[in-house]
């Protein structure tokens, strides 16, 4: 046989070389990647251990704080002062009050309360003096309604004027003093209700008919007029709307009507015994208002309170010589009386005499309302004539 030929060998550029296989990068972690350590740890094996480290020392943590706070509060607890705390440091003002004589002492008084206006200080002038556009018209309705409110305020014993007062008056009065007809009436209350002074409006009382159901019928009109100068407007709250006001049950079954009092207004003579219906309406709607009791007011037999007497000074001055010195004398009585001063009536007398001459008893009245005021207010009055006679002679 023939010899096989010899296969030639490839040259060794040609042949394949095994590659080295690189080691796979290993999807472990050590714990601290560093070369000494021998076992490696899983991921969820070091995130475990790491948080339970944490929490460890967290817990440590707040045990040291609760530690340091339980000494620190025994430091302070068992020291017999202050000062024994090492980190006490002494305010400035405490050091230098200690340095001070024992024997020297400082107190702090309260700032003085600026005082409120009296109630003979109301004016309606200087309420007006913020609106000087409104009508001639409706600076007199507010003139009178002003004085209304000032009169239902004290009849309620304020111990501070509000910013308005509510009281309840039919419109028909107020039209009968005036002399204005209803509706030129509700004209100027709509020119003084957009100015802000005053909030009024028709009420209704609840009566019981004779077949004994109910019916609601227009009692009236309620006002609420600014006493004093100030940012807030008239306002009649929902109280204002929901008070029973006048028994207008009563006074239907009595003829006690408005149209009945004002036919009494006409006959009255002179604008002040005029204004003192209105007051005496403002201040109780209820109050009985017959000819006899008006034209007995003054009389001795009469007992009359001090607030009745207040108001009804302006009309000493309509009456006639004979009438007149027993009517001064019956309000000086009344006078002395509510002040605890019974040996002082010659000098209310003297008082009255004077008034009557100057034609000064409005202001009269105003500083004797200023005056009851500050007597309830304050016991420590020892004189109040010699306070109101100062008073009225710089008025």
């Amino acid at each position: 046989m023939a010899a096989r030929r010899a296969q030639v060998q490839p040259s060794k550029q040609f042949q394949k070389v095994s590659r080295p296989v690189p080691a796979a990068t290993p999807s472990l972690l050590t714990l601290n990647q560093g070369e000494a350590q021998a076992v490696p740890a899983l991921l969820p094996e070091i995130v475990e251990e790491t948080r339970r480290r944490l929490a460890q020392q967290a817990r440590d943590n707040r045990e040291t704080r609760r530690a340091e706070q339980r000494a620190r509060f025994h430091q302070l607890v068992t020291a017999p002062t202050d000062e024994a705390a090492p980190d006490f440091v002494m305010p400035a003002n405490l050091q230098e009050s200690r340095q001070r004589a024992s024997g020297e002492v400082q107190v702090t008084l309260p700032h003085p309360v600026a005082a409120g206006p009296a109630w003979g200080e109301l004016s309606a002038e200087e309420v007006l003096k913020s609106v000087p556009w409104l009508s001639k018209g409706a600076r007199k309705l507010f003139l009178v309604l002003h004085m209304l409110a000032v009169a239902a305020a004290q009849g309620r014993r304020y111990r501070v004027i509000p910013s308005s007062s509510a009281f309840h008056m039919p419109q028909l009065l107020l039209a009968a003093v005036l002399k204005y007809t209803p509706r030129h009436l509700r004209r100027l209350a709509q020119e003084l209700e957009s100015a802000g002074l005053i909030d009024g409006g028709a009420h209704a009382s609840k009566i019981r008919t004779k077949l004994g159901s109910h019916r609601n019928l227009w009692d009236g009109s309620i006002w609420a007029v600014k006493l004093r100068p100030s940012t807030c407007n008239a306002y009649l709250s929902p109280d204002d709307w929901r008070h029973e006001w006048r028994d207008f049950q009563a006074d239907l079954k009595t003829g006690r009507t408005a149209e009945k009092i004002m036919s009494y207004l006409k006959t009255c003579e002179g604008l002040g015994r005029q204004e003192h219906v209105l007051k005496t309406w403002a201040v109780n709607p209820n109050a009985k208002m017959t000819s006899l009791s008006l034209e007995r007011t003054f009389q001795a037999e009469e007992k009359m309170s001090l607030q009745d007497t207040v108001y009804a000074l302006p009309l000493i001055g309509e009456m006639s010589d004979l009438k007149r010195a027993g009517a001064i004398g019956a309000a000086a009585s009344v006078i002395s009386h509510a002040l605890g001063d019974s040996h002082s009536r010659r000098f209310w007398c003297g008082l009255l005499w004077a008034a009557t001459r100057n034609g000064s008893l409005e202001v009269f009245a105003a500083q004797l309302l200023r005056l009851l005021a500050d007597v309830q207010e304050s016991s420590e009055l020892r004189n109040p004539g010699a306070l109101f006679a100062a008073r009225l002679r710089s008025a």
